[in-house]
């Protein structure tokens, strides 16, 4: 699944990768590579586990909503992460087809 393929990447601190997984390959997280793995950095240790989730669909869209905990030796960050994805409507790209980090409420 998306998340744990995320979660694989944060835990082996590979910036690229976890920035790919918003919107437009990265550019929807809304910052440059350089500043997302400057954010990202702080990170030395960390540890991904996520609780269940709940899906919903809204206006030719399928959102997926899941809680996040990173632990960073005793640092606990928690929040949630918006998945989403077009239904599969005509003419719709494999991009917008592809299951993509909306938003996330961590705070980092």
């Amino acid at each position: 699944m998306v998340l744990r393929a995320w979660g694989d990447a944060i835990e082996a601190r590979d910036w690229v990768v976890v920035r790919a997984f918003w919107g437009d390959l990265g550019a929807r997280s809304g910052l440059s590579e350089a500043d997302f793995a400057a954010r990202w950095a702080g990170l030395h240790y960390p540890k991904v586990t996520f609780g269940k989730g709940e899906s919903e669909g809204a206006a030719g869209s399928i959102y997926y909503t899941a809680p996040v905990t990173i632990t960073d030796g005793s640092r606990i960050i928690t929040g949630e992460v918006v998945l989403r994805r077009v239904n599969d409507v005509d003419g719709a790209t494999s991009e917008q087809l592809r299951w993509h980090i909306e938003s996330t409420t961590l705070k980092l």
